[in-house]
């Protein structure tokens, strides 16, 4: 974890129930855990055991139906939807599959957008487009819209766009779930480099246990719960865990 000891987010018997009565799901069932600043940890299991849902929670996108979410030493519990629009601006960064970009928009226009939504000065941000257009690789494609970027490179904008206001907390939902192996990889490097340079905790949902291996911790939940922890893991070692949460069949 990078020699991170400080917790950067946690939960803690953290329960999510969608629907009442006989057609409530218990998406998430007491789950506790701990991130520490500069840990890039990644969140495995099999469909429907609450791997997007606990990201959702975490980002203050969704809220628990009981337990706390703490972002360093700011409880989650009972903010306004204001403040909990305005911490998720300020104090996190988030990739989604989809890369959620503005048509419209150039690629520095979009990363600069959370600069733009939260009434910012563009001009204030120019040295840090500048590195981060620089990290990922698209110096030379900083003016082109979405539709004229492959892939890849749209993804490298929405990792851009979640790193341009120093978040602490960075979540990625299958961040290289639409991407071919090689730029798959890319992504991974720059979710990687994201905790080691910059110290930014890093949480991952993945199916991929290759790309699980990138990161320095794999919490496994199986049917809302935490059922397994592995540190430095390999890939191996994920793949014979995985397999054991697959429902037979």
């Amino acid at each position: 974890m990078n020699g991170a000891s400080n917790t950067a987010v946690e939960v803690a018997d953290l329960v999510k129930v969608y629907g009442s009565g006989m057609t409530a799901v218990r998406a998430l069932k007491g789950v506790s855990l701990r991130f520490a600043a500069g840990e890039f940890a990644a969140i495995m299991g099999p469909s429907g055991s609450g791997k997007s849902t606990l990201l959702h929670v975490l980002g203050a996108l969704e809220e628990p139906s009981s337990g706390r979410v703490v972002l360093g030493d700011t409880d989650l519990s009972g903010l306004s939807d204001r403040k909990l629009t305005l911490l998720r601006r300020a104090r996190m960064g988030f990739v989604f599959q989809f890369f959620n970009l503005i048509p419209t928009l150039t690629a520095e226009e979009n990363v600069l957008l959370p600069v733009l939504i939260s009434g910012g000065r563009p001009g204030k941000y120019e040295k840090r487009l500048d590195e981060l257009m620089s990290l990922v690789g698209l110096e030379e494609r900083r003016t082109h819209r979405p539709d004229a970027l492959s892939g890849g490179e749209q993804q490298r904008v929405a990792i851009a766009r979640a790193l341009i206001r120093h978040p602490d907390v960075i979540l990625a939902d299958e961040p290289t779930g639409n991407l071919d192996s090689k730029t798959g990889a890319g992504v991974l490097g720059l979710l990687r480099a994201s905790a080691t340079r910059y110290g930014q905790t890093v949480v991952m949902v993945t199916h991929d246990p290759r790309a699980a291996a990138v990161a320095d911790r794999v919490v496994f939940l199986a049917d809302g719960r935490v059922v397994d922890e592995a540190y430095g893991p390999d890939v191996d070692a994920i793949f014979e865990r995985i397999k054991t949460l697959e429902p037979a069949g």
